[in-house]
């Protein structure tokens, strides 16, 4: 009997099987995705939704010579199974020919069946509501208001193509959210790990609660250049927009990376090392693409010099490279790009970067992140829920909320300090950071 959590290996790959058997196509490649989540919400301190989903998706890849379609389906039936495999197959024939199609991969070393954690995959209702009920004491004891999610998810994913390849892994994922209100002011705090256990809702319902009361009051200041302690939800955010642009295996084939032409050379501070690893424990495991080709550790910054991109095998024939496992899914046009960043920690605590700043701002984490011009690795965001004003070494009050624009690379050319204790957010593995000259290009009222 199977000890998988949602689908095991022979069941999920047994099923791509019968794809293969029924595709008429040259080579046909099949994605299967079993996944169970569940997501609580809450707002104005009582939960106001619980929503559960679940569902098996079958993508299909199909190539006549040049030719690729794409097709996916639900119904797991023999019949939903074969009708999937017919239109893929179809919709290649009638595709327009793609000159850069190099093929699909051919098998090569398995790669490892990573398991989830039993204890997410278990987290449910009440589990979470359990959760919740923790930070919302914690508000109302504050008298504060606290609003956010609590969610946990499991997959089983498995690659098949008729080449060989043959994968399949499981994942799990549990996050807990929040956002604190007073009357002006309010606090954030977030964890994300594939362990549910380690989880402890009280504790990060406390750190919301302690940023919103601390910036009570807000004042403005002006918007310019400041030095600033980006905390690790905000470094990691400026860090995926940077993968993003930069260290895409197309963006860079297609001269839109801002890395184009810079391999080697030194592009931010000697202080900033990156990499790429799906098989580090600190974060959400992966083992393998949509290709089903392993996931490589690949370095892309190296002591502030740009080292490396990710490729897809299409990326890999373009640029005569080799695939580092990062496809972004059947029929996807965004390019490959790193998902589990892990930024090199340095030895200050965010204690000793505020005693290090005469005056500055300190920011929890940004919103409406955006890229304004990915050639040139300018982001732009605001700040929320947790700015504050440094003046002596010390934090001295909230203040109201700014927009950055920011070129990515030339700030982390200006990083002073690089923090000790790193945090997984939004996929990245991200420690603080201060930062020198951080240009903020706007202000609000609130």
């Amino acid at each position: 009997m199977s000890d998988a959590l949602i689908m095991g290996r022979d069941e999920a790959l047994g099923m791509c099987e019968r794809v293969l058997a029924a595709s008429t196509a040259e080579q046909t490649e099949v994605n299967l995705i079993a996944g169970r989540s569940g997501l609580t919400r809450f707002a104005n301190n009582h939960i106001h939704q619980n929503v559960a989903e679940a569902n098996v998706e079958v993508m299909v890849r199909a190539a006549v010579g040049s030719r690729v379609g794409v097709a996916s389906t639900n119904d797991t039936s023999e019949a939903g199974l074969a009708d999937v495999a017919a239109r893929a197959a179809l919709l290649a024939s009638l595709s327009t020919p793609d000159d850069l199609f190099p093929g699909l991969p051919e098998a090569g070393e398995e790669p490892p069946a990573l398991r989830g954690s039993p204890a997410t995959a278990a987290f449910g209702p009440a589990e979470r509501a359990g959760a919740v009920r923790a930070c919302i004491a914690v508000a109302r004891e504050r008298g504060q208001v606290a609003s956010g999610a609590c969610s946990a998810s499991v997959a089983a994913h498995a690659v098949a193509n008729s080449l060989g390849v043959r994968a399949w892994q499981e994942s799990t994922r549990a996050n807990l959210r929040m956002v604190f209100t007073g009357a002006d002011s309010s606090g954030f705090a977030e964890v994300t790990t594939a362990d549910a256990r380690t989880i402890d809702a009280a504790s990060l319902a406390s750190v919301a609660g302690d940023k919103c009361a601390r910036a009570a009051a807000p004042t403005a200041v002006e918007p310019g250049r400041w030095d600033v302690i980006l905390e690790p939800a905000a470094s990691a955010n400026l860090l995926s927009f940077l993968a993003m642009s930069a260290f895409n295996g197309l963006a860079c084939a297609e001269g839109r990376s801002p890395l184009c032409g810079r391999m080697g050379e030194r592009v931010c501070g000697e202080n900033i090392s990156l990499h790429d690893d799906g098989l580090d424990p600190r974060g959400l495991p992966v083992a393998f693409d949509s290709e089903g080709v392993p996931r490589r550790r690949v370095e892309l910054l190296v002591e502030g010099v740009a080292a490396n991109v990710v490729h897809d095998s299409r990326t890999a024939a373009m640029s005569g490279a080799r695939s580092t496992g990062h496809a972004s899914g059947p029929g996807s046009s965004s390019g490959p790009t790193p998902g589990n960043l892990f930024m090199g920690t340095g030895a200050a605590s965010v204690a000793e970067m505020i005693a290090a700043t005469e005056r500055g701002l300190l920011v929890t984490r940004f919103h409406y992140a955006n890229l304004v011009d990915p050639a040139r690795a300018i982001f732009t965001a605001m700040t929320r829920d947790g700015t504050f004003l440094i003046e002596g070494g010390e934090i001295v009050v909230g203040v109201r909320n700014l927009r950055v624009t920011e070129n990515m690379l030339e700030a982390l050319d200006r990083v002073a300090m690089v923090g000790r204790d790193a945090t997984l957010a939004q996929g990245v593995f991200a420690p603080p950071l201060l930062v020198r000259d951080f240009r903020f290009s706007g202000a609000t009222e609130f």
